[in-house]
């Protein structure tokens, strides 16, 4: 095996990410959590942490949902998870988003605010976290707000109906905005479309963002002010979709082939 990508079969970036790299003759495997903690050998001999087998990983497996549906499944899950930060903790193997003894995900957190504290911003937005969906806000022309479901993850305009149970996230950004994405791989980033938009520096504003996040991999969506003046962080991804990168997913097949492979050759 050349590649392990953490992750599930149906996800469509890393079954690119298999394609890609089979035509290259790279065996590329992808295993879900449980599954790949079987895989590993983790010891410490003398004081020297080792990894059996050291091999390239690509981590896209999302934190374990903040409700238990199933103690024993979540038990069984969290265990696995556990195994496979200290072995991507260990590994001298190259690695997207490599985990840290503090973080398996990255300095990225349920919270835009301390999001950007964490990446030393000053917060540009307010949020309410809530048990119950909110009807109305103050209105304010300048300002839109959105809710996100704590449990499902799925995200609407505030004042639309969720089908999960919450607990739920509320966030305001600017109304009327349009948006950019931004896609990282350690120094490199690439925006998503053609518009004019070199005076807000967002690639280099992006990469710092994530190196900031202890991330080498991933989208900023940036929420970019209709006279195109100004840009805001929207949202912080280090799982992007396959719909998020596809727009550059020729540089970035051939840089993720650099980061994985040459870099340790």
């Amino acid at each position: 095996m050349d590649l392990l990508i953490i992750g599930e079969a149906e996800d469509k970036l890393a079954q690119s990410i298999v394609d890609f790299f089979t035509a290259l003759n790279k065996n590329v495997v992808i295993l879900d959590v449980l599954s790949a903690s079987q895989l590993f050998t983790l010891e410490i001999i003398n004081g020297k942490v080792s990894v059996s087998p050291d091999l390239p990983m690509i981590i896209r497996t999302v934190s374990p949902s903040l409700i238990r549906k199933n103690f024993d499944d979540t038990f069984q899950y969290e265990e696995a998870l556990s195994t496979l930060w200290a072995v991507a903790t260990a590994s001298q193997a190259p690695m997207l988003n490599r985990p840290t003894p503090h973080n398996m995900w990255g300095q990225i957190a349920s919270s835009s605010v301390l999001t950007q504290v964490r990446a030393d911003l000053i917060p540009d937005t307010q949020e309410i976290f809530t048990c119950h969906q909110k009807q109305s806000f103050s209105f304010v022309p300048e300002q839109q707000w959105y809710v996100q479901d704590l449990g499902t993850y799925e995200s609407a305009v505030a004042g639309e109906v969720l089908s999960g149970s919450g607990p739920y996230r509320y966030r305001s950004t600017i109304a009327g905005a349009d948006y950019e994405i931004v896609v990282v791989l350690a120094n490199k980033a690439w925006r998503s479309t053609q518009v004019p938009l070199e005076h807000l520096n967002l690639e280099d504003r992006s990469i710092s963002l994530l190196r900031k996040l202890n991330l080498n991999f991933g989208v900023v969506i940036w929420s970019i002010e209709p006279n195109l003046q100004k840009a805001a962080i929207a949202r912080v991804e280090s799982f992007p979709t396959w719909e998020q990168v596809e727009l550059v997913w020729s540089e970035l097949a051939h840089s993720l082939y650099e980061v994985l492979w040459q870099k340790s050759m």
